[in-house]
């Protein structure tokens, strides 16, 4: 197995597990609605954390992954599809510990106090957010396979 083949398959883990954690929150947060409220309540609470505990990790492979990519291969920081991916990987380290820890948080808290609307608020915050995010990744994996501007 060549270097390239190792970072290339650390890149593909990367990118999997991040966008898989998002659909596995998008489908847990729905199913879990019917779950009653103490459900939904621990379930934001592990979602705020997993941003240090999945994401950051995932993110970190990632990205050193794809930088050693670029220096081992014939691409540079200057391709387009190497620029849009460098841009996503940032604004997921942004949205984590801005918005998606800190609101998963409010969002646990409202649920237990039966606030529904800073449930509504902060689960509306979050559902745009990662919908936005998850949007973000297929067109990175879009502009990755594609190598898009090449």
């Amino acid at each position: 197995m060549t270097l390239r083949n190792i970072l290339l398959f650390l890149h593909i883990v990367g990118a999997g597990t991040w966008l898989g954690a998002n659909f596995v929150q998008m489908a847990v947060g729905q199913v879990g609605r019917s779950e009653g409220s103490a459900f939904s309540a621990g379930w934001m609470r592990v979602a705020a954390k997993l941003g240090g505990r999945l994401y950051m990790p995932a993110g970190i492979v990632l990205l050193a992954s794809g930088i050693w990519l670029v220096l081992e291969g014939p691409w540079g920081f200057e391709d387009l599809f190497v620029g849009i991916g460098v841009v996503v990987v940032i604004i997921g380290a942004i949205l984590g510990p801005v918005v998606f820890t800190p609101t998963g948080f409010k969002a646990a808290e409202a649920i237990e106090k039966g606030d529904e609307a800073g449930v509504r608020a902060a689960v509306g915050r979050i559902t745009g957010f990662a919908t936005l995010d998850t949007l973000l990744v297929l067109f990175a994996v879009f502009a990755m396979v594609s190598k898009l501007g090449t």
